[in-house]
């Protein structure tokens, strides 16, 4: 979300009332909307990058003093 939203957004699941959703919806779009009206841009980004990438595993079996 936006760092200068209107409010913040409640916390909705498939299971919360269809007003609650729609509310969120409606903020959810004026957040988008004012961040694109300020110059903000949308990237999309390829289905296989991945934010924290897999590390190689570590063998540290035993390796603990008894």
């Amino acid at each position: 979300m936006s760092q200068q939203a209107n409010g913040p957004i409640a916390a909705c699941s498939s299971e919360s009332p269809a007003n609650l959703r729609n509310n969120v919806r409606q903020q959810l779009s004026a957040d988008v909307d004012a961040f694109l009206s300020k110059g903000g841009a949308v990237s999309q980004i390829a289905d296989n990058v991945r934010a924290d990438p897999p590390k190689k595993p570590t063998m540290n079996y035993g390796s603990a003093p008894i």
